[in-house]
């Protein structure tokens, strides 16, 4: 009889175990760094909830108000409403941050393209990430025909004009 209830024990005891190795792990990122994800999260919602608001402003070649933006001059004046002063030109904001893939990207990255014919080895227009979706890697941007408008990197223009992404909120944030 005591053999059964030992055993039996046991069997409860390894049970529990082997369901406490089941349960989640503890946190792994401190409450510091728990609330930086969250002030980035909020920042990049506020963004691109700004940046639809300007949805169907059309595209002025170097402009940069509500009369009209070209690529960087839409990036720009978004990043400037949170306090984050951008180069103009879409090569150089290139240069900024650090690059990103695709896998990695995230709302407020910026996504660059080399379009310019004349300039085929210079990045020529920019973008900033707002999601990936069913559809795939969906962004926001000034482009020449329709204004400010969302695209798709699966669009068969977009990926052969393809150059990157980059992440500079982290160091806008940081001073860099």
């Amino acid at each position: 009889m005591l053999k059964k209830y030992v055993l039996g024990s046991l069997l409860v005891v390894s049970s529990l175990a082997s369901k406490a190795n089941d349960l989640p792990k503890s946190r792994t990122t401190s409450p510091k760094e728990e609330n930086e994800k969250s002030s980035y999260s909020k920042l990049t919602d506020d963004l691109q909830r700004f940046a639809r608001k300007l949805i169907g402003i059309r595209y002025k070649w170097s402009g940069k108000t509500l009369k009209g933006f070209d690529c960087s001059g839409f990036v720009n004046y978004v990043f400037a409403k949170f306090g984050m002063n951008l180069v103009h030109r879409s090569s150089d904001l290139f240069k900024m941050g650090s690059h990103t893939s695709l896998e990695d990207a995230l709302p407020g990255d910026l996504i660059f393209f080399k379009i310019n014919s004349s300039r085929k080895d210079e990045v020529s227009h920019v973008g900033i990430i707002l999601e990936s979706d069913k559809n795939g890697l969906k962004f926001i941007h000034s482009a020449c025909k329709t204004g400010v408008s969302i695209s798709y990197l699966k669009e068969k223009y977009y990926t052969t004009h393809f150059a990157g992404i980059r992440r500079i909120i982290d160091g806008l944030k940081e001073g860099k």
